[in-house]
């Protein structure tokens, strides 16, 4: 007995299963962006407050007498040293001795 498959009824069972998972990636992507606006934000607001303790500084007040009043000094952001390329020349060769035991130098 042959059984009868309605292509129709598996097409759209199969379009409920993918627009779920469509979904869940919409909902992933917004809350990446709402994600990356906030970090934005975060960052315009350290560098406005760097730059009104600054503009505090220049205006007379010393770290000491805002820290005084509690006002902490801006987080300073750690800077990203370059790393110096590494060069091989004939003075840095291994020497005999540093050859494995067993093996010619």
């Amino acid at each position: 007995m042959a059984t009868s498959l309605d292509a129709q009824k598996i097409e759209d069972a199969l379009r409920q299963r993918l627009d779920a998972r469509m979904d869940s990636v919409r909902e992933l992507v917004r809350s990446r962006q709402e994600l990356d606006d906030a970090k934005a934000m975060l960052k315009a607001a350290g560098d406005e407050d760097v730059r009104r303790w600054n503009a505090a500084l220049t205006a007379g007040w010393t770290p000491d007498e805002l820290r005084t009043a509690g006002l902490a000094e801006p987080e300073k952001k750690a800077r990203v040293r370059k790393r110096a390329t590494r060069r091989n020349t004939p003075d840095q060769a291994p020497s005999p001795e540093a050859s494995p035991v067993g093996q010619p130098a």
